[in-house]
């Protein structure tokens, strides 16, 4: 297809060229007229005439090869981003109850999370297991801050 194009575009190039130099060298008059002429119509065969070899069946097939093979590209690279996102939004969410439970005097070694693809096109947690002691004052904090309820929080003794 980038062979024909640039064949295309060297003949019409070419037939320009050509024009060009004509109209410099004839003479005004008649015959200026009839220059003008054959040079419309030698330009306009240089553009049109190639049309004829272009086989528009491979196109087609081309074209909906390359549109299927950029719809699964774009849904790989949709379920990436959503992928990257959880896995960012989980660590902070771990970062911010670590350094809570440190602020609150809770022994805490690590949280796990559970995170739901919400209708609004965001990841959300519905539930948490806490690796460490119960602690009222974090699991408080949990609930009103993330929206975690006491039952979706699972605490467990290392």
């Amino acid at each position: 297809m980038i062979g024909f194009v640039r064949t295309w575009l060297l003949g019409l190039v070419g037939a320009a060229v050509f024009c060009a130099l004509l109209s410099e060298l004839t003479p005004p008059g008649p015959v200026k007229r009839v220059q003008r002429v054959v040079c419309a119509l030698l330009l306009s065969a240089a553009l049109l005439l190639p049309l004829r070899q272009l086989d528009l069946g491979d196109f087609a097939l081309n074209a909906a090869r390359y549109r299927e093979q950029a719809a699964t590209l774009t849904g790989s690279a949709e379920e990436l981003s959503q992928r990257l996102n959880r896995t960012y939004i989980h660590a902070e969410l771990e970062a911010y109850i670590l350094d809570k439970a440190h602020t609150l005097g809770a022994q805490l070694s690590g949280a796990a999370f559970t995170l739901h693809w919400s209708s609004d096109g965001l990841w959300y947690p519905t539930e948490v297991r806490l690796d460490g002691p119960y602690h009222r004052g974090l699991s408080e904090c949990i609930e009103g801050e993330l929206g975690i309820p006491a039952e979706k929080q699972r605490w467990s003794d290392e």
